[in-house]
């Protein structure tokens, strides 16, 4: 999920022809041999799905073949479709016939051996295929098929043409002033708030949008700064003459064109000197290109060229316990963004009493079987960093987590564990660290499609089931699927009937009732729809086929997206409160939202993926489902 997130949350066409050339003389005709086609080292797997009359969705694995990392990936397919949205890739460029991909900034290079897994959304085209005809790796010598297919030989950079050896003048000529920038080429703005001064020093977050068609990597910026850094964290710097260069952190180096990032710093300020920066300079551009930085921003938490913020809504009396009737009501809350989230306060500020956490997957930074949160090493479960107090403090005051397992990044235990004792292991020891009696399974992207892992999975988390109930404690689990208004896609409903044969039958199918690629549409009604129609879809499995309709839907579980989704629908505050309402009125089983913390308006000061895209104040989807879940 997520997006963020996410989600959070798309050369004319060319097919490989294998030429026989002929020489022709007078008295005879030689065939030259056929050239061999390349063998690919870059394999594709492009599968759709989501088909509607429009549009449909396809979910794509970029497999390195080759020997060795490669560095930058980026691919140009053949495709005919119209593509429109992109989730955990980057669009370099489309024209009629042609598609470049590239990898996203957070994960520019593929790992020998390894698949980088995304999602396109198109729309159709008359007479067009809706799968690619070929690929080319661009920027290195590297075959690539589709899907089993003929392999294309990969375009390597061109040589460089040697520079000359200029001739010495009698005098050197000196250089010109460099002209300052005037953003002939797009501008990146820095949106800087001062979050806490003190007398000596100040707190601030700064966010970082590139407004250019341009990929900067890795990104620099020169500040002109009177104060003194003196801790920075999720970037790097170094002291310059009046001022500071901030450079990318090493496992974010890239920042994409339309893309943003943010960091945090604490400095030290002398008497009398600003906090803001009074200006900014992009580093390291090719030559010739004109790019301008901006900086924006004022003191105590208020940016200087800010519009109003939204009219506040009524706050409703908080929920009193996890669940309003039968109904749990659970956010999701991301434990891998900084600032950390306090749950107890976050509790205080939307009424709510139980949240979902997200996402513990495999440390990236450690062994395929050690569990952590969003992948970081420093965030393994156990280890001292592992938000256990923050989370013990919340359930000490009376409330409910749920730890999520897996998520739209990184990759799920299963994935990449593959010994079944540590796999299992690895889940027991996140339910017996936090002492939690529910866990949800986010499976989503082409891990949905893993069948080996899913296979581990649903044999690990029935162990684990079995244990607890050993000690006499119980275990529910819910898993989370991506659907449609029309309900889960094939692999969702293979994905919950694999559960139950292992013994699992989740206590509720949730469904992330968001980014349907299908254009703007009401998202409330939307999501009531994909739930009836899965709730239709359980009678297909065993498990279920007994149920009555009534009792699978209070089997379901609903997530959307608050604000603007990937592909462009918008989750209106008036579709949570409705939303919430009927959910309750039904017996849902569950109604959670991505995410708590994009639950407010966006500002300068902030990254992109922590807002929700549209006006409300904060808090607003909160106190709306509050609302809603209660009347």
């Amino acid at each position: 999920m997520r997006r963020p997130t996410p989600m959070r949350r798309f050369l004319p066409a060319a097919v490989l022809l294998v030429m026989l050339a002929t020489t022709v003389s007078a008295t005879t005709v030689t065939a030259v041999p056929a050239l061999a086609a390349a063998s690919p080292k870059v394999s594709v797997s492009w599968k759709n799905s989501a088909v509607t009359a429009t549009g449909f969705r396809s979910t794509v694995g970029v497999t390195n073949g080759s020997g060795a990392t490669w560095r930058g990936w980026t691919i140009e397919f053949a495709y005919a479709s119209d593509a429109r949205t992109f989730r955990d890739v980057r669009k370099v460029s489309s024209a009629k016939g042609s598609l470049t991909v590239a990898g996203v900034t957070a994960r520019p290079d593929i790992a020998k051996g390894a698949t980088a897994s995304f999602r396109i959304d198109s729309r159709k085209v008359a007479k067009a295929t809706t799968v690619p005809t070929s690929c080319t790796v661009i920027g290195a010598a590297l075959p690539c098929s589709v899907n089993g297919g003929v392999a294309t030989p990969g375009k390597p950079p061109a040589t460089p043409t040697p520079t000359p050896t200029p001739t010495p003048a009698s005098a050197p000529t000196p250089a010109p002033t460099p002209k300052p920038a005037t953003g002939r080429d797009g501008t990146v703005a820095v949106g800087w708030l001062d979050n806490a001064t003190w007398t000596t020093g100040s707190q601030s977050s700064v966010s970082v949008t590139n407004r250019t068609a341009l990929r900067l990597a890795p990104w620099r910026i020169r500040f002109t700064y009177a104060a003194t850094v003196d801790t920075i964290w999720d970037a790097t710097a170094s002291a310059t003459t009046g001022g500071f260069i901030a450079s990318a952190p090493s496992y974010a180096r890239s920042l994409d064109a339309g893309a943003a990032t943010s960091f945090g710093l604490t400095s030290k300020t002398a008497g009398g000197a600003g906090v803001v920066p009074t200006g900014c300079t992009v580093l390291d551009l090719p030559t010739g290109t004109d790019v301008a930085c901006t900086v924006s921003g004022g003191p105590s938490g208020t940016p200087a060229t800010s519009t109003p913020a939204p009219a506040p809504i009524a706050v409703p009396a908080p929920l009193t316990q996890p669940r309003a009737g039968r109904t749990l009501i659970a956010p999701y809350v991301d434990l891998g963004l900084w600032p950390t989230a306090d749950l107890r306060a976050f509790a205080a500020q939307t009424g709510m009493r139980a949240f979902t956490l997200a996402f513990v997957v495999s440390d990236n930074g450690g062994s395929a079987c050690t569990p952590a949160w969003a992948g970081f090493d420093a965030y393994r479960i156990g280890g001292p960093q592992d938000f256990h107090a923050n989370i013990a403090a919340f359930q000490a005051s009376g409330g409910q987590v749920v730890v999520s397992f897996g998520g739209a990044v990184n990759s799920e235990l299963a994935l990449r564990c593959t010994d079944p004792v540590k796999l299992q292991a690895a889940y027991q020891q996140v339910v017996d660290r936090f002492g939690v009696d529910r866990i949800d399974l986010d499976i989503e992207g082409t891990a949905l499609g893993d069948t080996a892992a899913n296979q581990r999975r649903a044999t690990a988390i029935a162990g684990v089931v079995a244990a607890q109930a050993a000690k006499g404690r119980h275990l529910d689990v819910s898993l989370t699927l991506p659907v449609m208004p029309t309900g889960l896609l094939g692999e969702g409903v293979a994905a919950v009937r694999g559960l139950a044969v292992a013994g699992v039958r989740p206590v509720a199918v949730n469904l992330m009732a968001m980014d349907y690629g299908q254009g703007a549409q009401p998202m409330g009604a939307a999501a009531e729809s994909a739930a009836l129609a899965t709730a239709s879809q359980l009678a297909t499995i065993p498990a279920y086929a007994a149920l009555s309709a009534p009792a699978r839907l209070s089997m379901i579980g609903i997530t959307p997206m608050v604000g603007l989704n990937d592909t462009g629908e918008v989750f209106t505050r008036t579709d949570a409160q409705d939303l919430a309402a009927w959910s309750v009125a039904n017996g849902i089983e569950v109604l959670s939202y991505w995410e708590a913390t994009r639950d407010q308006p966006c500002d300068p000061s902030i990254g992109a993926y922590m807002c929700s895209g549209v006006r409300d104040a904060q808090w607003s989807f909160a106190h709306a489902v509050v609302t809603g879940a209660t009347r």
